[in-house]
């Protein structure tokens, strides 16, 4: 097997989620033995997981955000009530706009990307 720890070889996509994916597996099975009492397992035989200091951040940040409601409940209970006292007015122009000038930035970010 080549060790490609000193190429750092750059990992995307589906590639990049299945060895996080292979890494967790392996931490979750260390820690279940150790909690055992047990000794800690290797990975399987042929198998190399080498996960970079970035990589780990990534997958922390996913983490956190998975954790984080995708609702604001507050702020749809503010708005619902400023709707019902008809305070909450919506510029169709000003929303038509926004929603255009963020779907060019991202079409930029994904040619630059």
């Amino acid at each position: 097997m080549v060790d490609l720890d000193p190429v750092r070889r750059k990992i995307t996509g589906e590639a990049y989620a299945e060895s996080l994916r292979k890494k967790e597996r392996v931490e979750q099975a260390r820690g279940a033995g150790a909690k055992k009492g047990e000794a800690e397992s290797a990975p399987a035989a042929g198998e190399r997981v080498d996960v970079s200091d970035r990589a780990l951040m990534m997958s922390r940040i996913q983490r956190a955000l998975a954790e984080i409601a995708d609702v604001r409940a507050d702020l749809v209970t503010e708005i619902r009530a400023r709707i019902e006292r008809d305070e909450y007015h919506v510029q169709g122009e000003v929303i038509a706009d926004k929603v255009i000038r963020d779907a060019l930035k991202e079409m930029k970010s994904i040619r630059r990307g």
